[in-house]
Formats: C-alpha cells, structure tokens, sequence
C-alpha cells in the first residue's frame, strides 16, 4: 500500500534533512581538515562541496572514479588513442554510521507523530525515504564531476581529458538498502508493540531468532568495542613513524571504526589481507596474446602473520562468548536441551559478520586500452586489474558460524559448571541484553547464595519460594573448587601463558636477540657461535678461529647498536649500526625463522640470512695467489670471490722472488655485502729485473761469438749495407759497446728486454771469384722473451725487429 501524500510529503522532508544533516557533518570536517593541508592543496569553497559529496558517496559504499581518455593523436603514420579508469570503493563506517544514524532519528522523530498504521504503510513510507534520499544522492553524485580539485594541475594534459567524481552504479542500489533498512528499524522500534500485526503470524516465527540474534549482537558489540581501544591505543602510543600527533588522532578517529571491524575479526580468527588480480592481452597484425596474475597476501591467527598481542585478542573474544553463553543458558529450563537451536545462533552470528566484513573491505578497479593505427593494421591492447583489502569474507562465514555454535554449546554444557563456582558473578551477568531468567534459574542463583550464607539479590528473592525441579547447584563441593581453579587456571595460563610465549618469542629469542647474539660473536671473536647462527655453514679457510682473532686484532668491531626492525611473519630486516677504525658503516641484515630446529622446542630460532661477506679480488693473471687476512688463496681466471667473517679484511698480493705484487688494500665489508678492493698489479723485482737483463746480454755476446753469417739465426743481427746473400765468408761479428736495455713485464706474464745493439762486422766477398775484404757497421734493434720461472732464465728473440 502506498502512503497518502501527507505521510509522503513528511517522509520525503525527513530523509532530505538526513541527508542535509550528513552533508552538513562531513562538510565542517572536511573544511577543518584541509587547513592542514599545505597552502597550494587547500582547496576553494566549491572543492570543499565536491569532496563532501564524494566522501557521503563512499560511506554508503559508491565508487569514487578517475576517468582519463586520450584523443586520437598522430605520431608519424599511427595514430595513438586510449583511455583508462580507475574506481576506488573507500567506505568509512564512521561516516556510514552518521548517515544511518541522521536516517534513523528523523524517520523515528515522523513516525511518531503519524497514527499507529499497519506494516505495510510503515514499509511503504521507509521505501518512500529511501527512494527519495537515494534520488536526491544520485543527483548530487551527477553534478559533482570536476577535472582537478584541491590545486591538482591537469594543464599539461593538453589532448587528455580528465573526470573524477561518483559512478551512479553502484551508489544508487546500496543507498537504496542502507537507507531502507535504517527507515525501516527507527519506524519500527516505534512501533514494537504492534509485531503481531505482521501478515501471516510473521512475528511468531521471528519469536525464537530474537535470542540468536541478542547474543550475536552483544558478542558483537564488545568485540567492537575492543577492537576500537585497540586502535586507539595504538595510535596513543605505537609507534607512527613522521606522523603528527594531530594527524594520527585524525586519522585513528575517522576510521576507527573500520580499524574495529579489522581487529575484531582477527580476533574471531578471521584472516586478514589483500588480493591483487589482473589481467592484460595485445592484438596485432603478428597475433594475440594475454598474461593473467593473481596474488594473495593473508595472515590471521589461525594461518600466522600476526604480532604476538593480537593472540590476546582471542582471549577477550573467548570470555565474551562464554559471558554471553551464560547469559544466554540463564534465559531458558536448566532442564531443556539447546543444541537444537545452535543453527539459528550460527545464523544468527553469520548475518551480523558478513555485512560487516563486507562494508569494511577497501577496493580498487584499474581498466584501461590503447589502440594505434598505422603499417599493418594497427594494434591494440588493454589491461584491468583489482585490489581488495580487508577481512577474508570465505573466513567470516566459517568462522562467524563457528563461534555462534559455540554461543549454544558454552550455554549448554558450560553454565552450571560456572555458575556454581561463581554464582555471584552469574548475578551480575543478568543485567546482559538476552531473555528473563528462568524461574528455576533465579530459585538455583537464590538458593545458592543462601546455602553459602550471602544475602540474596533483591532480584532473587522472589525465587526463594520457587520449589527446585532440579538439583541444586553444587556451591560447596569439592569439585565446584576444583572446577573454578581449574577455569581460573585455564583463563590465566590460557592468556598468561600466550604472552609469556609471545614476550619471549619477541624479546629474548626475537630477530634483534639474533642479531645482538651474531655481532656479539663477532665482536668477541668465536668463530663457532657465528657460523652456528647462520645455520651451520661449511667453515672455509677464510672462516676460521686464527683468521678472526687475526681481523680484531687489526681493526676491530665496536659500537654495536640496532636502529630499526621490520619483521614480518618468518623474516625480518634489522638495521644496525657499527664502527670499524674509527668509522661508521650501516647494514641491514636479513633474518629467516627456522620451524623445524626451535629454542626448547617452543619458540622459533632465527637464521642470519647471508651474514658472510664478500670480497671480489682482480689481479694480474701473472699473480696466481693472494693473501686475504694473512691467508694465502689461489686466484682464478677473471674476478675472483671470496668468503670472509664481516669487519676489516685486508688484501695483498703474494709475491715471488721475480715478481713483485702491488695493489689491493683494506675494506670493510658488512654482512650480505660485496666488497671490491684494488686490482693486485704485478712488476718485476729488482732481481728479476737484473736476472732478466743478465740473461739477454749473455745471450746477446754468445750470439755474436757465434754467428758465422750475415744473417745468423737466432740472433737479432744484420748488416746495415746490401744483403750480402751466402756470398760471404771469414764472417766476424764484434760488439761495439754494452747495449742499453728496457724492461718490461706484460700481462700475461711474460718479460720482455728490448734495445740496441753496436756491431762490426768484417767478411770475405767472394760473390766475383775475386776475393775481396768488407767490413761495415751497423746497429741492430732487438726484443727479447725471457722465462725467468725455471732455475736458469732462458732468452728467445723475436723475429727481425
């Protein structure tokens, strides 16, 4: 039925002076907020009005878009166009409750004022405000694009038109739901008394959902609550990094709800993450082709991830239940048998968490294609992409059915054993949303107080004259004893004993303990505790006990400090500091949790993840060794690395009796890094250099003495005149003077003498018959190898030079 024009009309007021009121709120919020903002990004008054609209559209779950096309564009012979999109589902749930709340209270304030009616007209006039509100939203959500706001510069994007606002869809169906649901509870708390009026004796059936639903909202609620001081604890006195007191307060205040949701979730044992799904193809004149990636990022209590204090969170979320388990047995017979009705608390629990779950995942949307045209046809392509962060809603539904399972079994077997032991407590725990108590509930609680000499509740003491069907509660026995240390033990040990793991997980065998234990070993010089800290690396002859006391003693590591820490569920990244000669050096060392080989069993061991150092050594390939740290190592063909502890290392080369080393150095290399020192060059010693020289003009005056020819071989020696052919005879060769050498060693190894040599020769010409005497002179240019490697050097000459 619809409502007459006079209700019409009220309604529509009503849910316009909500949505005034709405704006209004995140208007005033939004203009103080931007003061803080620096002075180029503070916006005008008619940025402020958009972004209000665009934060009213996000609370009630619309998408706020950024549209960028780019118009056709020619770039030689292709012409270039695309566009992209970018959605972003940021709903606020402080601000969503300001909205339903602003809904709640004016359709509360109309329906009083209207005559009792039925609940068709009452339905009739929600769906009038809610059509109406959701009307008026998308019309604002129509007027309210802008191509820049709060001092955006979109000049340079000459051919590339920009639009941001509000996407129509879905803002106007969730508006639609929020609003009416809203309506429709304020018009209906007016009019409670009237649920038998329901068509079809509907109220009868919702009779037995009321106290599921009681529980799963007290369960609810606290867990919120909680999960609320939490954040705000948090942004109290965590650690927030260059964030402003004021801007963290702010920032915790406008999504302390959805922060709450989060916790309390993780509490329940619900997973928590983001999801990244994408995919992109090309088409072309040469084919088609397309990738698709998918990743997952999760953790929770029940699947690890999660810092140690929000295991105790599931100790709050355990006593909730159980308090409202009790709470909820006290409502029925002591007599009659729940278990029946534990679908409808696991129902119950379900329809509470999933919208919760639903409205506090945060997404993103990315689309986008580009097209070219030109020599073969073209080609175009297109991306799309999403990203969604928040509760696993798959967890929220087992989970939230788990524990409103739990709600009924607490309530059945749970209740006596606990309200014997602590019945005074079962007192208190009535004043709880939830059913009356049981007469026979309120005798048991009367008489118990009685029996133990304690007054009874003024609440009670009607129940004193209600005869027992059941046997009274065991408050005296030895087994309520037994049982209340036993829960009390349970509860401490259960809570203590989860921070007591948590603190020693995180403290004394945490990734800093690691890494103090590490630099310490390094610091004191034991070798053995290092490598067992890294897993129990192979010992090299660069990590030994001598070569570590060695290293300290010539520069040793001190200052030691750790600066930072980032840890996430099994590895972790700490900074620290240290000095070595006198200067400061930072590092960050990589850390990994072993599973399998725990401290006692209990707490996780954590490996240093490449805590050795390198060294990369390039020498002459003449110098075969090295010595590293006082140990001597081969040199392979081209760079050469090595292993070493971390700290000052030092590099020289090994020379031999011919061959001097030069080069290399001191470095310090940090654990994970790769140091380079300067290449170890090779030159010839003074003696290899005078045995090279030696050798050469020993040579030199053998050859002379021995040639017989103009043209001797194996001698660097030649007339300056004609060539004189085999026509000669009574050759004699004289060495003028000593011949003046250079010496030169090259990078394969070899030794090199060049020079000058002054001779005379004299000869018999006897190329005519006639025999005839010649001399002449000459100065002949030679090179010369020489192998100085074995005991006597040995001299080969280049050809004519």
């Amino acid at each position: 039925m619809r409502p007459d024009a006079a209700a019409a009309k009220s309604v529509a007021v009503g849910a316009l002076a909500a949505l005034g009121s709405q704006l209004g709120l995140l208007f005033v919020v939004l203009a103080v907020g931007a003061q803080f903002l620096p002075d180029e990004n503070t916006g005008t008054f008619g940025d402020w009005l958009l972004a209000t609209v665009w934060m009213a559209g996000l609370a009630l779950r619309g998408t706020l878009g950024l549209s960028l096309e780019e118009q056709a564009q020619s770039w030689g012979a292709d012409e270039v166009a695309g566009q992209g999109e970018i959605g972003l589902a940021l709903q606020l749930l402080l601000f969503t409750g300001t909205a339903l709340f602003a809904v709640w209270w004016f359709a509360r304030r109309g329906e009083r004022r209207l005559a009792t009616d039925t609940w068709a007209r009452v339905a009739g006039r929600s769906a009038t405000g809610a059509l109406v509100y959701a009307l008026a939203m998308t019309v604002l959500a129509l007027a309210t694009h802008s191509s820049a706001v709060f001092g955006m510069d979109t000049g340079e994007l000459e051919t590339t038109s920009v639009d941001m606002g509000l996407a129509v869809w879905p803002l106007l169906p969730y508006t639609l739901v929020f609003v009416v649901l809203a309506d429709l509870a304020a018009r209906a708390s007016v009019r409670h008394a009237d649920l038998g009026a329901l068509p079809g004796a509907f109220a009868g059936r919702l009779g037995p959902w009321r106290a599921p639903f009681v529980a799963a909202g007290t369960v609810s609620v606290v867990l919120l609550g909680v999960g609320a001081l939490t954040a705000a604890g948090y942004a109290v006195f965590g650690d927030t990094d260059d964030l402003s007191a004021g801007a963290v307060f702010a920032l915790c205040l406008v999504t302390i709800v959805n922060s709450a949701v989060w916790l309390a979730g993780v509490g329940l044992g619900v997973t928590i993450g983001g999801t990244l799904d994408g995919a992109a193809g090309i088409d072309s004149f040469f084919g088609a082709g397309s990738t698709r990636a998918l990743q997952d990022s999760k953790s929770g209590l029940l699947t690890g991830g999660m810092p140690w204090g929000a295991y105790l969170l599931l100790l709050v979320v355990v006593l909730t239940v159980v308090v409202t388990a009790v709470r909820q047995g006290l409502g029925h017979d002591p007599r009659e048998r729940l278990l029946g009705a534990l679908w409808r608390y696991a129902v119950a629990m379900a329809v509470v968490w999933m919208p919760l779950g639903f409205v506090s995942t945060v997404g993103a949307a990315v689309e986008g294609d580009v097209s070219t045209g030109g020599a073969f046809g073209g080609a175009s392509g297109s991306a799309h992409g999403t990203v969604s962060v928040g509760l696993s809603l798959v967890g929220v539904l087992f989970i939230s059915l788990l524990w409103g399972a739990l709600l009924v079994v607490g309530a059945q077997f749970l209740i006596r054993p606990l309200v014997s032991v602590f019945p005074g407590a079962a007192v208190r725990v009535l004043r709880l949303p939830g059913r009356p108590v049981h007469p026979q509930w309120a005798a048991l609680l009367a008489d118990a107080a009685r029996r133990k000499g304690r007054p009874v509740p003024a609440r009670l003491e009607g129940a004193l004259s209600e005869p027992l069907a059941c046997p009274p509660l065991a408050v005296g026995s030895r087994w309520a004893r037994l049982t209340g240390i036993g829960l009390i033990a349970a509860v401490v040990l259960g809570g203590g004993g989860t921070a007591a793991w948590a603190v020693v997980d995180s403290w004394v065998y945490g990734p800093e303990g690691a890494v103090e234990d590490y630099f310490e070993a390094l610091t004191e010089g034991r070798s053995e505790d290092v490598l067992e800290l890294l897993g129990g690396t192979d010992s090299g002859p660069l990590l030994t006990q001598a070569v570590l006391d060695r290293q300290r003693k010539a520069a040793p590591m001190t200052g030691v400090r750790i600066s930072e820490l980032e840890e996430s569920e099994d590895t972790a990244a700490v900074t620290v500091t240290y000095t070595v000669g006198g200067d400061e050096y930072e590092t960050v060392v990589h850390l990994v949790a072993d599973k399998e080989d725990r401290h006692h069993g209990l707490w996780r061991r954590w490996r240093v993840l490449g805590g050795l150092g390198q060294v990369e050594l390039t020498a002459s390939s003449v110098l075969g060794k090295a010595q590293v740290n006082g140990v001597t190592v081969p040199l392979d063909e081209g760079p050469t690395e090595v292993t070493v502890f971390p700290g000052s290392v030092t590099v020289d080369g090994v020379s031999t009796a011919h061959v001097a080393a030069n080069g290399g150095g001191t470095v310090v290399v940090g654990p994970g890094e790769t140091e380079i020192v300067d290449e170890l060059r090779a030159g010839l010693t003074g003696k290899g250099e005078r045995a090279a020289r030696q050798a050469v003009l020993t040579e030199l005056k053998e050859c002379v003495e021995r040639s017989t020819t103009l043209e001797p071989d194996d001698c660097p020696i030649r007339p300056d005149g004609y060539f004189w052919g085999d026509d000669a005879e009574d050759v004699k060769w004289t060495q003028k003077s000593e011949p003046s050498l250079q010496t030169e060693l090259a990078e394969d190894g070899t030794v090199t003498v060049s020079g000058e040599l002054d001779l005379e020769v004299a000869w018999t010409d006897v190329s005519f018959d006639v025999e005839e005497k010649m001399e002449d002179t000459c100065t002949s240019s030679f090179s010369a190898t020489v192998d100085l490697s074995g005991t006597t050097p040995s001299v080969s000459f280049d050809e004519y030079y």
